[in-house]
């Protein structure tokens, strides 16, 4: 088989001009959030002997974020293993990074992917993939270390400026994001990235009216965008109608936008969760909703993957399923932190099992425990992953317990 390239002029070893066409189709699918991101596997299926495309199946499994997806990335990862020898420098970079991954060394993935395009930064799909990592590991500065490459390799390419928008917000240069949000939405008007960049600047300058109005204005966009971003996209709506006091609104979404797509899609069940702890934070009557996402929960028991994940999956237990339930998803992340050996074990065990503590304390009424505890970790809580506004929800959390958050601003936890 010959071997061709990418629409970036990097070569695919093992792929024909096919196999490359199709991989040219993922990455303009991932890069844009796009809906048939599925369709690489059947190139996948197709090109069993181009490690670089069953790495990128692979790591598409992995960012289901659950058990299933460790499960079904294992056929990809090794074919990827069996070709290695034929790959070239910059695709064993990227298969050590997805090879990281699955051994749930999330850092030494970020790093892989930080080598990879500091020498190919032509390749913004790995760029992509780097912020991922960089986000979920809570690591803020290498956020903006990819999105700086691809601002320099990039230049006006559609959906390259929403991902330099979205670092910039989260390393605080709120000016700048909100210019890099505006300028990739003219240049690509489907960005759905570049809008949830711009809707984060609004919600962390407190600008709930603009950010509403401007998400409204986007939403056309988003029915051809997969779950991820649309759900995701209209939890930031809702959030808008929270700070608005908008509460029967914010249900409204919740019932049509971020419940019922995709259950078993974790990402699905954060966001559903993260929305029903907010409105009850503000009072609001939830009615069974909780019900449908603890049955999808149930089935994370053992996951563990991310300590985000996990304080949002613990919450919904002690909230709504069994104080059996939660204790035994408690004692599963101290055993996580007790047993990991690559670097998030602090993470786990300094940051996510005390938080965990403080969840449980709170729905059981202890909340002069849970405010101190969450008080004392909340400098470090980025280092759970999420962004500030997702994070947001923990000063929320310490100020229903009646006392003062101790901090200058949610926005930076």
């Amino acid at each position: 088989m010959s071997h061709a390239s990418d629409q970036y002029g990097l070569p695919i070893a093992g792929a024909d001009a096919a196999a490359a066409a199709g991989y040219n189709a993922y990455v303009d699918e991932f890069l844009s959030y796009g809906a048939d991101l599925r369709a690489l596997f059947d190139v996948a299926d197709k090109t069993p002997g181009a490690p670089l495309i069953n790495a990128h199946a692979a790591a598409l499994h992995l960012a289901f974020e659950g058990a299933e997806g460790w499960a079904a990335a294992r056929a990809y990862l090794d074919r990827m293993e069996r070709h290695i020898g034929d790959a070239t420098a910059r695709e064993r970079l990227f298969c050590d990074a997805v090879r990281a991954w699955a051994a749930r060394d999330f850092d030494a993935a970020r790093a892989a992917l930080d080598e990879l395009t500091v020498r190919w930064p032509g390749d913004l799909c790995a760029i992509k993939w780097g912020q991922y990592h960089a986000f979920n590991l809570g690591d803020a500065g290498a956020l903006l270390r990819f999105g700086e490459r691809a601002r320099i390799a990039h230049e006006n390419r559609p959906y390259a400026h929403g991902m330099i928008a979205f670092a910039l917000e989260q390393n605080h240069r709120l000016d700048e994001a909100e210019e890099e949000g505006l300028r990739a939405s003219e240049i690509a008007i489907d960005d759905a990235w570049a809008h949830h960049a711009v809707a984060h600047v609004m919600e962390t300058a407190g600008r709930a009216r603009d950010g509403a109005q401007w998400l409204d204005h986007c939403a056309h966009t988003w029915d051809r965008k997969g779950v991820f971003i649309r759900d995701h996209n209209w939890w930031h709506a809702a959030l808008f109608r929270l700070a608005l006091g908008l509460n029967a609104e914010a249900i409204s979404i919740f019932d049509r936008r971020l419940w019922g797509a995709w259950p078993e899609f974790p990402q699905e069940q954060i966001g559903a969760i993260s929305m029903l702890w907010r409105l009850e934070l503000r009072g609001a009557d939830v009615g069974a909703r909780w019900a449908p996402i603890v049955e999808q929960v149930r089935m994370r028991m053992d996951d563990h993957l991310l300590p985000f994940h996990d304080l949002h999956y613990l919450y919904a237990l002690a909230r709504a399923g069994t104080g059996a339930e939660a204790d035994a998803f408690l004692a599963g992340m101290r055993r996580r932190a007790e047993t990991t050996e690559d670097t998030t074990a602090a993470v786990w065990a300094d940051v996510a099992a005390p938080a965990g503590e403080a969840i449980v304390s709170f729905l059981r009424d202890d909340r002069d425990a849970a405010a101190k505890t969450l008080r004392a970790i909340a400098p470090s809580l980025h280092r759970i992953g999420g962004s500030h506004a997702q994070r947001h929800v923990f000063e929320e959390t310490i100020e229903a317990c009646g006392a003062p958050s101790g901090l200058a601003s949610g926005r930076e936890l």
